[in-house]
């Protein structure tokens, strides 16, 4: 078997996954770039509230209230 060497530095960031040198995801903000309809519309999508409202349009369509 090969014996695999490693620095003092890997060492630590590898058995210290929290670091000084690491960002830490508390300091770290994120802020989305457009909402979630508007990444649909982006994509040509069309959104669940969009599609249930297309699916009874076209129920009433097809079987229409007597």
């Amino acid at each position: 078997m090969e014996e695999i060497y490693i620095t003092e530095k890997e060492l630590e960031y590898y058995s210290n996954p929290i670091s000084i040198d690491m960002v830490n995801e508390a300091t770290a903000s994120y802020k989305p770039q457009m909402s979630f309809e508007e990444a649909v519309k982006a994509c040509n999508g069309i959104t669940l509230e969009e599609f249930s409202e297309m699916w009874d349009e076209s129920i009433r369509r097809l079987i229409p209230n007597p």
